[in-house]
């Protein structure tokens, strides 16, 4: 689906909603607090949302199905909040697809901010009303608190900000970045979908899975075997999405901790990718679960915008605005 409708434009006093759609606040509210002052720094008001001001619990979740899906709704229901703003991501989010008022979103477009198991929801969102979103960094998931760690999020959470106060931005390299890696030299074109590479797959063959026909697909992870890497990337291929996407960006998927022998997660992609595609793809852009010791990198992709991708430069060319 090609964008129907665009979240409004956030600015300085703009009202940003927090919602737990997925897990609980994991951090004791620390990391929660920091997120929080960095927004009202900015010059946002923020209001807490049930699933993060009641701070339940419900097996790993943030709450009950029902409770969460509630609250993200009111984000959108309520005229004087201008942004959903996902604290966190974890498991969960599937189980609310089925229960979102997709038409209530439709009439009040607003911009959901979030990754990992927050993909999900906004590639639902995405599919079923033709929503954009941005995978960015989440005020619960703490950077190391040090000169680097701190600086990577103060970076990444001005940036998706810029792009929500409807920038057009060229997504390139930072200084410090990780290193990338060129699959596919070129250029392309196309909307961009994805996100978490083991929830994007979890909705293929389901009424929520985004067309990719065209597309720039986004794919990310962590903590996953190599193993587990090739038979996700496989399903995309067997059920035709990877073939038919025009570019391919992966994050920096860090390699786990083991003690047998087993390829680079790195080396599964670049293989696998050549196998199916020769469209523009590069790997290592540091958006979502990746990071060194100093510090995690979130840097911001839009999702359901059209991008210019640039293997060779590693760069994401927004072609568009996300907001208006």
């Amino acid at each position: 689906m090609r964008y129907s409708i665009k979240p409004r434009r956030l600015k300085a006093g703009s009202t940003i909603m927090l919602v737990a759609p997925a897990s609980f606040t994991q951090y004791s509210g620390a990391g929660l607090n920091l997120g929080i002052q960095f927004l009202k720094r900015m010059g946002f008001n923020i209001v807490l949302g049930e699933s993060v001001r009641g701070s339940w619990i419900h097996w790993h979740l943030s709450g009950p199905d029902d409770l969460r899906a509630r609250d993200l709704l009111e984000g959108f229901r309520r005229s004087d909040i201008d942004a959903v703003w996902c604290v966190r991501g974890g498991a969960g989010s599937l189980r609310l697809l089925n229960l979102i008022d997709y038409d209530l979103i439709k009439e009040n477009p607003k911009a959901i901010i979030g990754f990992s198991d927050i993909t999900a929801i906004q590639n639902a969102v995405y599919s079923m009303v033709g929503l954009p979103s941005i995978q960015g960094p989440m005020p619960s998931v703490t950077p190391r608190i040090n000169d680097v760690g701190l600086a990577r999020f103060r970076r990444d959470l001005e940036l998706t900000v810029r792009i929500l106060m409807g920038e057009v931005v060229e997504l390139r390299q930072p200084e410090g970045g990780p290193f990338i890696r060129v699959i596919n030299h070129g250029k392309a074109s196309g909307r961009v979908i994805g996100g978490n590479l083991t929830l994007f797959t979890l909705l293929q063959g389901t009424p929520y899975r985004p067309n990719p026909s065209g597309g720039v697909l986004f794919l990310e992870d962590v903590n996953e075997e190599a193993y587990r890497i090739d038979n996700y990337l496989t399903v995309l291929r067997l059920g035709n999405v990877t073939p038919i996407v025009n570019a391919i960006i992966y994050g920096e998927f860090p390699e786990p901790m083991h003690s047998g022998p087993s390829p680079s997660i790195e080396e599964v992609i670049a293989e696998d990718t050549r196998d199916f595609t020769k469209a523009p793809s590069f790997i290592g852009y540091p958006c979502c679960h990746g990071g060194d010791e100093h510090g995690i990198n979130t840097y911001p992709v839009p999702l359901g915008i059209n991008v210019e991708v640039n293997a060779d430069d590693a760069a994401i060319i927004m072609l568009e605005a996300l907001t208006e």
